[in-house]
């Protein structure tokens, strides 16, 4: 089954990449749709998982004194294995399965060394791991969330107004 995005959805999209507090009256007003037809949109864009509405903070301005970018190479044949058991660890906040080796990167926001420490440990028990690599965040110069919708999406719609988007 395809879902399907169409130009409102993907104008929606946009307004709320360039600021998530937006209201839906807001976003009616500026597209020209009823208020109703915003709150129904972006609840089909939220529960379908297209979008989530956060609020992005700033790890290191929050407190957190290690920012850790983990490289970990694993075992080609348990790499979802080891994926599946990194996504039990609470303290990391984003992981990518690679194309090369190390085959999956994470991150991590931490407090102290020994945290960290921990964090490792913790990791490299992992069935398939076998090696994990660390690198410090030194400044996170930039972080944008406003990307934007897939330029290519957005020209190759079919007469219908509507976008397949492959599942």
């Amino acid at each position: 089954m395809k879902e399907q995005l169409d130009k409102i959805d993907f104008q929606i999209i946009r307004l709320l990449q360039s600021d998530g507090r937006v209201a839906s009256s807001e976003i009616a007003k500026t597209t020209g749709i009823p208020e109703a037809t915003i709150r129904y949109r972006l609840k089909k864009l939220i529960d379908k998982k297209f979008i989530q509405i956060v609020a992005v903070a700033n790890p290191i301005m929050l407190g957190f004194g290690i920012a850790a970018c983990i490289s970990i190479e694993a075992d080609i044949r348990q790499v979802d294995h080891v994926i599946e058991q990194i996504e039990k660890i609470k303290r990391v906040s984003y992981i990518a399965q690679m194309t090369s080796f190390p085959n999956i990167e994470i991150e991590s926001y931490i407090e102290s060394i020994n945290e960290l420490h921990d964090l490792l440990s913790q990791i490299e028990m992992i069935d398939g791991v076998i090696r994990v690599e660390t690198a410090f965040i030194r400044r996170i110069v930039r972080e944008r969330f406003d990307f934007g919708t897939p330029k290519h999406l957005a020209e190759s719609e079919n007469k219908s107004g509507t976008i397949k988007i492959k599942k």
